[in-house]
């Protein structure tokens, strides 16, 4: 094996920590334009004063990796739509958008997962108000107003108003607008089905096509009589398609540690390219010609195969850095895959920076560095004797590594454990590539009208039992830890811990076991730490709860949380959730809401829809409106004198607009969860 390239890895990280910089500092694109020409210039220069390559001093060294630094930054202005005058933000109002409505011309680029409420894609905007621009918005369509999807190219013609993607209300949840901000979307639009003017017209592109072959393929197995749940996991394990797996399924894969199933990655790749190796296997005959055609042809059927499941982050690293691995073989007879990893990253970047943000790029680089590097090191621990008891090493060291390399970065975007993954994926692994292999046949046959229904009935029978399997491994619910708390620091140290870990069982060196043992102690430290602190954290919370007045109060990681009306079950998991995760705390009980709290010397009133607030001797220090009440808010503080008036989400925005403007009469501070969330009393 060829050794690792280390001036294009010091490369690679460079550039990905350009990235991070020109990401989430805002540094002027003339000052980082200006900088990144300055080190090419001086680069340039100490180049030419040395005749080798990479053996030009320090100072060198260091200027090559400003260059790259400044280069990644670079790749972020440049990718930036907002960086150009035609990006549609250009031509509204980004600080009053509410009651301004825009005619656009746009189409439909991606399809996003469904939620409860909403068919989601994301759209390219072609026009506003007949200005020719440029940019990506979300568009959400109800579901209870239409039951069909729209088609990935498609081009419409609306009026509506341009809303910026909603923050997160309550404390630590899922910052939604954050996450479509690494995808450069900053927008949404929230349309009706007859508030869309079908323009007869198709954006014509590599996507696109993809999307009607998909449909094509789709429409040709539906024939087959082929349950909608198990279409919908040959949609994801075949095509790199997701959305229509519902919920529950999803949550049955990853409480199963088989997620990785249902995404197309590397796995996928190499059973496609063996699967060529095999059928390409007679132009070897060619001895000048022959191997040249076969590496393009197979190069050809990996990217056409990546473009038809979508170009998802786990699909282009897989066929990226199978791609350079094919060509550094072609080339020379050894070559290193930690080259063809950083390769990978390094194109992919250059091409979008932000994927560099995307949990599953993230996840999908760290699976395979980790089976790469640690995997064998494990596997030399143990050397079974038999065939079969060879494989299944294998195949659990893989299982084994990969999950090491994920696991704190599940931890930090899931919370979640499951400790049968191994069990899931022993089992589920060694008949992988067949149900692969045999799914790509019934695809092929199916879209040549010639697949018999007893092959397609086979096909649809394995992976329902594939389902079933994963959902009764789901449901050992004893061996999943879940609500694990993990934040950013324990990230950083957990994964400095595997990687001193590693090179300790490859080899002992007493400064490695120092080391790890200082790791260790950090983390129980933190981890004691922490948990003293959220043992003494306490606070009052006003949830931002639609139609509904719930207040929390945290006290030693117990929420005991007063109520209105009932919560359901589902309710509690978005309101609670996370916050409860964060803090290590469980619900004590719920308890129906009062109208009178007091909380640590200040007195909370609750003022509901009753409009009953003249108690005698009640001097409030903050009021809390709940449920609309009809009341003549300026009398309400002349009579009371509160120090501040508190809305929730139980009410309706006009009366919340209206007590808005009272307040700012009398100099009352007056808060909404609405626009800020939910309101906290320490």
């Amino acid at each position: 094996m060829k050794l690792i390239n280390i001036p294009f890895v010091a490369i690679s990280i460079s550039t990905l920590t350009g990235i991070l910089l020109g990401y989430y500092i805002d540094i002027p694109p003339k000052t980082i334009f200006s900088l990144f020409s300055i080190t090419v210039c001086l680069l340039s220069f100490f180049w030419k004063q040395s005749k080798k390559a990479f053996s030009k001093g320090h100072f060198f060294s260091i200027v090559m990796i400003i260059v790259f630094i400044s280069f990644g930054a670079t790749l972020v202005t440049i990718h930036n739509p907002k960086s150009y005058s035609n990006h549609y933000s250009n031509y509204i109002d980004t600080n009053n958008l509410t009651n301004h409505k825009v005619g656009i011309q746009f189409y439909i680029k991606k399809r996003l997962k469904s939620t409860s409420y909403y068919n989601k894609y994301i759209i390219s905007i072609n026009y506003i108000e007949n200005k020719v621009t440029q940019g990506s918005i979300l568009l959400q369509i109800p579901k209870k107003n239409s039951s069909n999807l729209l088609d990935i190219g498609n081009t419409y013609t609306s009026f509506t108003t341009i809303q910026p993607i909603s923050k997160p209300l309550n404390p630590n949840q899922f910052d939604y607008a954050k996450y479509m901000r690494t995808k450069n979307i900053y927008h949404k639009i929230t349309l009706l089905p007859n508030q869309l003017v079908y323009n007869h017209k198709i954006e014509h592109s590599l996507l696109s096509i993809a999307d009607q072959i998909r449909k094509n393929i789709n429409q040709k197995l539906a024939k087959h009589s082929i349950h909608p749940r198990e279409l919908s996991v040959i949609n994801a394990l075949l095509l790199g398609q997701r959305q229509d797996i519902d919920q529950e399924t999803l949550h049955e894969y990853r409480d199963a540690g088989a997620i990785h199933i249902l995404a197309v990655s590397g796995l996928h790749i190499g059973i496609l390219l063996l699967i060529l190796n095999f059928l390409l296997k007679p132009l070897n005959r060619f001895k000048k010609f022959g191997k040249p055609i076969k590496l393009v042809l197979s190069i050809i059927f990996i990217w056409s195969f990546a473009i038809i499941a979508g170009l998802s982050p786990s699909v282009l690293r897989a066929a990226t850095m199978f791609s350079f691995l094919a060509i550094g073989i072609q080339i020379r007879s050894k070559t290193s895959i930690y080259n063809s990893l950083f390769v990978s990253i390094f194109i992919l970047v250059c091409f979008n920076p932000l994927l560099l943000f995307s949990p599953g790029f993230q996840l999908s680089y760290l699976a395979v560095f980790s089976i790469v590097w640690i995997q064998p090191i494990i596997a030399n621990l143990y050397h079974p004797r038999f065939y079969i008891s060879k494989k299944l090493w294998d195949i659990f060291t893989v299982t084994l590594t990969a999950q090491l390399g994920l696991l704190p970065l599940s931890l930090f975007y899931f919370h979640q454990f499951p400790i049968l993954f191994f069990v899931s994926n022993l089992i589920l692994l060694p008949f992988l590539g067949i149900l692969l292999g045999l799914g790509i046949l019934v695809i092929m046959l199916a879209s040549l009208n010639i697949l018999p229904d007893c092959m397609a009935t086979l096909f649809a029978n394995c992976i329902e039992t594939m389902n079933n399997f994963i959902q009764w491994i789901a449901q050992q619910e004893t061996f999943i830890i879940r609500d694990i708390p993990f934040s950013w620091g324990m990230l950083i140290i957990s994964y400095f811990t595997i990687i001193v870990s590693v090179l300790l069982i490859q080899k002992y060196e007493r400064k490695k076991f120092y080391l790890m043992i200082s790791n260790i102690l950090i983390i129980t430290i933190t981890l004691v730490y922490n948990k003293q602190a959220i043992s003494n954290k306490e606070e009052l919370v006003i949830f931002h709860n639609q139609r509904n007045t719930t207040i929390g109060v945290l006290e030693k990681r117990i929420l005991k949380v007063y109520s209105k009306s009932t919560i359901t079950a589902n309710t509690k998991g978005y309101l609670f959730g996370n916050y409860l995760i964060s803090n290590q705390a469980t619900i004590d009980s719920t308890f129906l809401l009062k109208n009178v709290y007091k909380y640590k010397e200040q007195v909370i009133f609750i003022i509901d829809s009753s409009s009953i607030y003249n108690i005698p001797k009640l001097q409030p220090d903050i009021v809390l409106l709940s449920n609309s009440p009809k009341i003549h808010l300026e009398r309400v503080i002349d009579s009371l004198q509160p120090t501040q008036i508190v809305a929730d989400a139980s009410n309706y925005k006009t009366f919340l607009d209206q007590w808005e403007i009272s307040c700012k009469k009398y100099n009352i501070r007056f808060y909404r969860t609405d626009k800020m969330g939910a309101f906290f009393l320490k």
